[in-house]
């Protein structure tokens, strides 16, 4: 299935370390496998960085990119598993 996820805009005057994530959940049923994702990103370092993380550690970042990533590919084992995808940006950096 395909599902798109756009950031909102973060340029917000007089604030710093802006977050935008977005969670996918899987449930103790979940069987495993392979995790795909297409990014395409504008993230310029130190300014923004884009994080996947699994369970709370980070598995893999786009970061100085300005066109599609490579694929990201994450093998999750069977089991609950909190997967995040977070746009971090800061606009001091």
């Amino acid at each position: 299935s395909t599902t798109s996820i756009k950031s909102p805009n973060l340029e917000v005057e007089g604030k710093t370390n802006i977050m935008s994530n977005a969670t996918l959940t899987l449930c103790d049923d979940f069987p495993g496998g392979l995790l795909r994702a297409q990014v395409i990103a504008s993230v310029t370092p130190p300014r923004d960085v884009f994080i996947v993380y699994v369970d709370g550690e980070a598995e893999t970042q786009v970061v100085n990119l300005n066109d599609w990533a490579p694929r990201v590919e994450i093998e999750l084992e069977p089991g609950s598993h909190r997967v995040d995808f977070s746009y971090q940006y800061n606009p001091f950096r």
